[in-house]
């Protein structure tokens, strides 16, 4: 009985919009001809025109029920959710028949007005008596609206009027689950183990069972509900039994299951897939992810989003060429799905293709124009050409079109300019871009790293250096590159033994220390007097040259001297 995607396009051709009033009344209406001037203009998506011409039928006919309708129903396409109301209640006031009143009840409902969609569905059942679906919708909205004793009054009404079901039991079962009356709820289902088809009656039962800690019998219920029920989404209430049972490996079994139903929805999946692949979850292989994620194109090739998963899980198993095909894939199904392009860019500077990581740029920006984040994108990939013109053209485009982005985003890109400016040797913008990128996201580690490094090569503002650095330490406390630049904005402070601490987790924590650390903790070393150390340090940075930021001649010079230079 409900009306569902309400804001999707509701209509292919506008004839659809008048189909089911225009069959209820079973005659023509005098603006028979009037209507298919709007359903014409419907066709050619010519909106305004269709309106003006319902707007002329009701003028006329100020009683045509299914032009209001058809007006709420356009309204509500475009947002204006408050003409649309407005309509729904003339077209329901003209003739409340169901379809009707099924618009009114979810335009309430998507205001949150509990009370309103309640008296509807009551004015509805009153004149359907005999619609059970009616009265299931109305004991869910009385206790949305916190008439917990009205929606129960109208569970036993239904069942002394002899439609008694499943059905309406689970109904009333997840009322008493939403108030916490998890025994009112066991009582209602119980009954209904084992002889109902329905799979909400053993969901329900099961999670009840859960939050009562009864984790065991959970499991035998959904066992017994798949068995009867034969719906293969409670194998993803089963894998939370498991989950909670501690066994992981019936957990991935029955969310395998799950997986290759082509009867559970992508959606599901695809919420199941982003609580796996949180770094917080434990339980999981990457490779038994991955077997998810494989099961997830495979049932689901023509959507997008499968292909993304997958990729996301191939990039982390360091399969990045591989990831890169996924990527494509997704955007070549869904060119307007930006995070699929933000992730192709990225596989692309994984694997130093700059140019390709351009040209997707492009072809993703012609795609989705207008779009901040993936002309940040672009704005990285020109950074890493060096082509620094056109990484301002884009970055300073980017924060131009992101005031009505998100404050991370914006962040982000205020993070950007300041590496940029840096580059370009515009100091003062960028540590004004850096304390931007930081008021906007209080947990921008990086742009509080960058700030940092960069006030202390310049020897300025160390005490906010120092406390932006300890900062970036605390929220990232495994970054050797966070270690290695607090250490030097100690050195630089003249705090040698606390640098000298902080060098020495920077080389820990990094898996192949650089030379640039090696020549750092030299420099410290040496101002603490331990200068075979220090010569030590140094002649290890000498042998890690290759591509590494560092001037050769100097450390040569320091090691000949034995003494830091500048």
């Amino acid at each position: 009985m409900k009306v569902k995607g309400l804001l999707k396009k509701v209509f292919v051709l506008g004839v659809l919009l008048f189909a089911g009033a225009a069959n209820a009344q079973r005659v023509d209406p005098p603006y028979k001809m009037q209507l298919a001037k709007v359903e014409e203009r419907l066709k050619v998506g010519d909106f305004r025109e269709a309106m003006g011409e319902m707007e002329r039928i009701t003028a006329q006919y100020p009683d045509a029920a299914e032009v209001y309708y058809a007006k709420a129903l356009l309204f509500g396409q475009t947002g204006n959710y408050e003409e649309a109301l407005e309509n729904a209640k003339a077209a329901y006031r003209y003739d409340a028949n169901v379809m009707h009143a099924n618009l009114l009840v979810e335009l309430y409902k998507s205001k949150q007005n509990w009370a309103e969609a309640s008296i509807i569905l009551e004015d509805l059942r009153g004149r359907h008596a005999g619609v059970p679906s009616i009265a299931r919708d109305l004991i869910m909205l009385l206790s949305n609206a916190k008439k917990l004793d009205e929606a129960i009054a109208v569970y036993h009404d239904e069942v002394a009027r002899g439609h008694a079901s499943d059905t309406l039991d689970v109904v009333l079962a997840d009322v008493y689950v939403m108030n916490d009356r998890f025994k009112d709820a066991e009582s209602l289902l119980e009954p209904w183990d084992g002889k109902s088809t329905l799979r909400h009656v053993y969901g329900t039962l099961a999670y009840v069972n859960l939050q009562s800690g009864k984790t065991k019998p959970a499991i035998a219920i959904l066992e017994r509900g798949i068995k009867y029920s034969k719906d293969p989404v409670l194998y993803l209430d089963l894998a939370d039994a498991y989950k909670s049972d501690g066994k992981m490996k019936m957990t991935f079994e029955s969310l395998k299951l799950a997986f290759e139903s082509s009867q559970v929805e992508f959606g599901d999946k695809h919420r199941v897939m982003l609580n796996v692949m949180h770094p917080d979850f434990k339980g999981f292989t990457l490779d038994q992810i991955q077997t998810l994620a494989n099961t997830l194109v495979l049932v689901h090739p023509r959507i997008a989003e499968s292909h993304v998963v997958k990729g996301e899980v191939l990039w982390r198993k360091g399969n990045t060429a591989e990831a890169r095909s996924l990527f494509l894939t997704a955007v070549g199904i869904n060119p307007r799905h930006v995070d699929a392009w933000r992730m192709l860019i990225n596989t692309d500077l994984g694997l130093n293709e700059v140019d390709e990581a351009i040209r997707h740029a492009d072809e993703a920006i012609r795609a989705n124009p207008g779009n901040a984040m993936l002309m940040y994108f672009s704005g990285l990939a020109f950074m890493v050409k060096e082509d620094f013109e056109k990484t301002r053209i884009m970055l300073e485009m980017a924060l131009d079109h992101s005031e009505e982005e998100n404050t991370y985003l914006r962040s982000i890109i205020y993070s950007g300019l300041g590496d940029l400016y840096h580059q370009l040797k515009m100091d003062a913008a960028s540590d004004v871009a850096y304390e931007e990128a930081i008021q906007l996201d209080s947990t921008n580690s990086t742009a509080m790293n960058n700030l940092a490094y960069y006030l202390s090569i310049r020897k300025k503002d160390l005490d906010k250096a120092a406390g932006y650095a300890k900062k970036a330490n605390e929220i990232d406390v495994n970054s050797s590159t966070f270690q290695d630049t607090y250490a030097w904005v100690l050195f630089q402070q003249g705090s040698y033994k606390e640098a000298a601490f902080w060098m020495e987790k920077a080389i820990k924590s990094s898996a192949s220390p650089s030379a640039l650390l090696f020549e750092h903790y030299g420099d410290i070393l040496i101002q603490l007097g331990r200068e075979k150390e220090a010569v030590k340090q140094w002649e290890k940075a000498l042998s890690l040259v290759k591509g590494d930021n560092v001037d050769v001649n100097k450390i040569k010079l320091k090691i000949k001297d034995k003494r830091y230079v500048e």
